[in-house]
């Protein structure tokens, strides 16, 4: 979110022209606005919603792994995995190499 000194006030001179202007042209505010008809219904809101939570989730999952990236986590892992694997590489050997 922005804060207050990122955000743009109208100028209340100009907003009060601008509403003075409406007046004049006997405007009326509710006839501009959307109608419950033109807003989205119920079920689009739910679907909305669901796929705002979905976003906020990747966001979440996305900054945690880059957090283990940055934290060297990832590198520290997959050295212990390649070792790991190596001495099962070389187990499996022993184990051929005895058989024959």
């Amino acid at each position: 979110m922005a804060s207050k000194k990122d955000s743009k006030v109208f100028p209340l001179p100009d907003v009060l022209r601008d509403l003075a202007l409406l007046r004049v042209a006997e405007i009326k505010l509710a006839n501009i606005m959307p109608t419950s008809a033109q807003t989205p219904s119920s079920s689009q809101n739910t679907e909305l919603d669901f796929d705002l939570e979905r976003s906020y989730q990747f966001a979440k999952e996305a900054r945690a792994a880059i957090r283990l990236r940055n934290a060297g986590k990832v590198e520290n892992e997959a050295a212990r995995l390649e070792t790991v694997r190596s001495s099962l590489e070389e187990f499996v050997k022993g184990i051929e190499g005895g058989r024959e």
